[in-house]
């Protein structure tokens, strides 16, 4: 009796105990880790040590009385070669032992608590740390057959069959509720007891509670291999950067990698060749790390080489001759390890130099030899001695060719006149000359040590298919290759003649420029990664950084166009002198080079140079040696170089700032302030300040203008409304937050009758202008405006405001006037101007005659209305005719004749006329571009009627751009006839005829062939027919 009592009191003592520190949490699905009820995945058993996989393990549900026991964990030992594993559970009290052998399950009855205790097939992650109860110690298990789970057979019932007596002091309160587990039945059960777990997980922490969260298994798989995918590219892309451990790195990536290659080698193979295509610098690395996973995955290798040369040639169709270049190198890296033979590099190359064959240079004949050209100096000084004979073979076999070209274009590609560089094909051709001399040796080549190169490949099927590609395909596909010229040594020049032994060859100086461009080209969508790529050029030679400035600034001056926008080679250099403080001495000594020689300058040139060095001044502080353009030695270029880059500063800042930072030596070139003219002829007549009135943003009324311009062409009055508003001006035509004319007028009024002050009221006295913050002397163009309509008011009002003139106007005279009311009531931003035009489209189209000599008149006469009244500010002249453009109101053609033929010749080198002939000959090239794909679109659906019609489009297009550029050059000519002998003028509009022709040359070939009869005055001139015939050379 006394032992019942006892044990009562113990299970009363107990049951409080529990009720308050067990706790329970299904752990079916929750977390990443977790698979199957039946098959777990990467669970964690607590207190586990050096873990093998295994299937089985088994735990007798008697043993649960060690609970309260203080039972040390159950530990599994097995010896080597046995196919079964003991599990002893120690008493810590009594030192007993029981074993029980896990493969039989004597004991494996129904009703006992813990059936089988499952360990995960793949991996256990250790979870350390004491525990104070019974847990699970598993070590060295092996991989079984037995079913792995934790099983319970009811997870509500309360607990049975427990084999101790004192085990019923767990019954009820052992196991909570639990939820359903996918599909496999009772869940897995988690028992908190003194706030710990028995078996813990991975990814939960036992001390907290935790909602379960089911996941399907493909989403975990999923999330899985995305996180591998990720892992992989990630590796593969930062392979390398570390210079110091390049061969450290590929050994280590190689044997981190060589597991995932079942699953992921796709993932590899295309990863590796758009590593190798994109990043220069690491060619030849990443073709030593494909040779060493050859070593164990020679079948991937041997897949690699087809998709290889696939990619090699979808880069040629496509015209992507810089990726192709380092896909290349990569190809001659796999040779310089041995992976490819000697043998199928040196064919692939004979391959793609005879693309060139039967070309010339115009027709993509540079585009074969030299790619394989290039290559040679990639391939290492071993592999030059083992494939000697193949290497003279491939130069003999573009021997021909080299013999035939002919470079005449090279002169008018040169942006300084007295500059001697050869292009980079001449180049590449004295550099192989010097390479060989050599050794075929060079510190801008890096060769991956520890490899060696073979005739034969080492791995027994791994080749490289045909290229499959012809010089037919080539010129067909229209892919045109035009080498660039050397970089001209303003700065390493000077270097080189200073008598030291330290300059660079000629071999290593065509490689560390090809280099610098390939760079370019692959990070010119980031500019501050470019920047870095740059600057982590492998080259350590006290001229590097002079070069890249150099080589920086030859690109951006490079011709007939740059591969990117001046702005992208400022913020490059910009970004340089960030993270290399010590080129910025050498930038400004570039610039103090440049600026010496702008005499020398190409047009084009020059105006890049302007734009970029206005970046650099406003970057700067407006800080730089301004003394070189002042004195009596500046020449007319110079001058000019000044002018062009004053104006475009004011277009990043404003009139007076400029005023206020530059010094007052250089005053006499800063642009007038860009205000609105308001001394025209047309604005000094009676009929503009109504038309003023009328023309507005807010409630425009488009009847009341067509009537004020019927009325002055003699037909009906302006009724008496509309002569109203036009009384009551408003400034800038009404604004977006002025008040409509209906709540200006008092209540009951009749309709014709104005409220009493109206147009006094709508006008701002000037210090009320400049008690708003603007001047009230006219220094913004807000002001400018308001100034405009204040001696409007004040003008004489007229004799009538509700009949017709006396004698009707012209029509082109009422065009002129409602062109240029509009405009002004516009000019306070091109948002204002943008709602004007689309608020009063139909009075354009009224206005505009039927007959097309009249309309081509009607044209012109709208952008000679802008180009008038924005005379003092070039950018709202492009602003504004490019609106016009834009909405269809004038035409490409109207729009260049009307700014060629307005200013003669000093106007015709104004800022603004160059941008707007260089804006409509774009516009027109993009609608015979656009025509052109729509016919192909057309003939690809196989939908004749619309093949026609697009046909249709396309010839009118192009006639329409040929009618464009025949207008530009016209105007040309005649500006350079129009200049007197010897005049400065003269020369830069032959400078103009050479850049329009040499940018647009693709597009307005046969016109350039025919332009002495085509286009008037050339015959008559022969320095222009001599530019033209240069331009034939290209």
């Amino acid at each position: 009796p006394s032992g019942v009592s006892r044990r009562r009191q113990l299970h009363q003592l107990l049951d409080l105990a529990l009720q308050r520190q067990q706790k329970l949490e299904g752990l079916s699905g929750s977390g990443l880790a977790d698979d199957d009820l039946h098959e777990p995945r990467r669970q964690a058993v607590q207190g586990s040590n050096n873990m093998f996989t295994s299937r089985h393990v088994g735990v007798e549900g008697h043993h649960t009385l060690a609970v309260f026991q203080g039972l040390q964990p159950i530990k599994i030992q097995q010896l080597s070669r046995l196919e079964r594993v003991d599990i002893r559970i120690r008493d810590a009290l009594l030192r007993t032992t029981w074993c029980v052998r896990s493969r039989r399950h004597t004991d494996g009855r129904e009703e006992r608590l813990f059936d089988e205790a499952d360990i995960p097939d793949l991996e256990i992650r250790r979870i350390d740390g004491a525990a104070t109860h019974p847990g699970v110690d598993l070590d060295q298990l092996r991989a079984d057959a037995c079913v792995l789970a934790l099983h319970v057979e009811d997870a509500i019932q309360k607990a049975q069959g427990l084999h101790a007596t004192d085990c019923e002091l767990l019954q009820g309160y052992l196991l909570f509720p639990g939820k359903k587990g996918r599909r496999h039945g009772p869940s897995f059960v988690k028992v908190g007891l003194e706030s710990r777990t028995i078996v813990g997980h991975s990814r939960i922490d036992p001390l907290k509670q935790k909602r379960p969260h089911v996941e399907s298994e493909a989403a975990a798989a999923a999330k899985q291999q995305k996180a591998d995918r990720e892992r992989i590219r990630r590796l593969l892309i930062t392979l390398g950067d570390d210079n110091k451990k390049v061969v450290g790195q590929i050994r280590g990536l190689a044997g981190a990698l060589e597991d995932d290659v079942e699953l992921h080698g796709d993932l590899m193979a295309s990863t590796v060749l758009e590593c190798a295509k994109c990043l220069p610098a690491k060619a030849g690395i990443y073709a030593a790390w494909v040779a060493r996973m050859a070593e164990k995955h020679a079948a991937w290798a041997i897949a690699l080489a087809p998709r290889l040369v696939e990619e090699l040639r979808v880069l040629i169709r496509s015209g992507r001759t810089r990726s192709a270049q380092i896909l290349l190198q990569f190809v001659a890296g796999l040779g310089n390890s041995g992976l490819l033979g000697l043998d199928d590099v040196i064919a692939l190359l004979e391959e793609v130099a005879a693309l060139s064959s039967g070309l010339r240079p115009a027709k993509g004949g540079d585009l074969g030899v030299y790619l394989a050209l290039s290559t040679l100096p990639y391939l290492s000084p071993a592999a030059h001695t083992k494939a000697a004979d193949r290497v003279e073979t491939l130069m003999q076999g573009v021997q021909p060719y080299l013999s035939s070209r002919q470079a005449g274009w090279t002169p008018i590609l040169r942006f300084l006149k007295s500059q001697d560089s050869p292009d980079a094909f001449e180049a590449l051709l004295t550099a192989l000359t010097s390479m060989k001399r050599a050794g075929w040796t060079s510190q801008c080549v890096r060769h991956v040590p520890g490899t060696e190169p073979f005739l034969e490949s080492k791995v027994d099927g791994m080749t490289l298919p045909k290229l499959e590609m012809t010089a037919e395909d080539v010129k067909k596909s229209k892919v045109r290759l035009q080498p660039a010229l050397m970089a001209a040594r303003l700065l390493s020049g000077a270097a080189e003649n200073d008598g030291a032994d330290d300059h660079m060859p000629c071999h290593d100086r065509w490689l560390l420029e090809e280099a610098i461009l390939l760079t370019i080209d692959a990070f010119s969508l980031d500019v501050d990664e470019c920047a870095k790529q740059l600057l982590r050029i492998p080259v350590l030679h006290p001229h590097f950084e002079t070069i890249l400035i150099e080589t920086v600034f030859a690109q951006m001056f490079r011709l007939p166009t740059p591969p990117e926008l001046p702005l992208f080679y400022i913020r490059l250099l910009e970004a340089i002198m960030e993270k290399q403080a010590s080129t910025k001495a050498l930038l400004e000594q570039y610039y103090a080079a440049i600026i010496q020689r702008a005499s020398e300058l190409d047009e084009e040139c020059l105006e890049v140079l302007a734009e970029v060095y206005a970046y650099h001044l406003s970057h700067n502080a407006y800080q730089t040696e301004w003394s070189r353009f002042t004195g009596d030695s500046i020449n007319p270029q110079a001058e000019r170089l000044v002018r062009r880059m004053l104006d475009r500063l004011q277009r990043l800042s404003f009139h007076q700032n400029l005023l206020h930072r530059l010094p007052e030596s250089v005053h006499v070139y800063v642009p007038p302030e860009p205000l609105l003219v308001t001394n025209l002829p047309v604005q000094q007549r009676p009929e503009f300040k109504k038309m003023l009135g009328l023309v507005k943003i807010k409630d425009a009324d488009e009847d009341k203008v067509i009537a004020l311009c019927e009325s002055l062409q003699g037909g009906a009055p302006v009724p008496a409304d509309a002569a109203a508003d036009g009384e009551g001006l408003e400034k800038g035509g009404g604004e977006e937050g002025d008040e409509p004319a209906a709540k200006k007028r008092r209540a009951g009024a009749a309709p014709g009758e104005a409220v009493e002050g109206t147009g006094a009221a709508l006008v701002k006295p000037k210090e009320e202008i400049k008690a708003e913050g603007g001047d009230a002397s006219g220094s913004t163009e807000g002001a400018g405006v308001a100034e405009a309509i204040v001696e409007a008011n004040a003008a004489e009002e007229g004799a009538s405001k509700t009949s017709a003139p006396q004698e009707p106007w012209e029509l082109f005279d009422v065009v002129a006037l409602f062109a240029t009311a509009l405009f002004q009531n516009g000019a306070k931003t091109p948002t204002h101007l943008s709602k004007l035009l689309d608020g009063y489209r139909n009075v354009f189209t009224i206005l505009r005659p039927p007959d097309d000599e009249p309309a081509y008149d009607f044209e012109k006469l709208l952008v000679r209305c802008a180009v008038d009244l924005w005379r003092c500010s070039s950018q709202r002249v492009e602003i504004t005719v490019d609106m016009l453009l834009q909405r269809g109101l004038v035409t490409c053609r109207a729009a260049a004749e009307s700014v060629l033929s307005g200013g003669g010749p000093q106007g015709c080198d104004s800022l603004a006329v160059w941008n707007v002939v260089n804006a409509v000959a774009r516009k027109s090239l993009e609608l015979s571009q656009s025509a052109r794909l729509e016919l192909a679109m057309a003939k690809r659906l196989g939908k004749p009627e619309a093949s026609d019609r697009c046909k249709a489009d396309l010839d009118r297009a192009v006639q329409q751009s040929a009618e464009v550029f025949t207008v530009v050059f016209t105007g040309l000519v005649r500006a350079y006839q129009d200049s007197e002998e010897g005049d400065a003028v003269r020369q830069v509009m032959l400078q103009r005829i050479l850049a329009i022709g040499r940018k647009y040359h693709a597009f307005i070939k046969p016109l350039i062939d025919a332009a002495e009869s085509r286009v008037p005055g050339v015959a008559q001139s022969p320095d222009v027919a001599a530019v033209f015939r240069s331009l034939a050379l290209l």
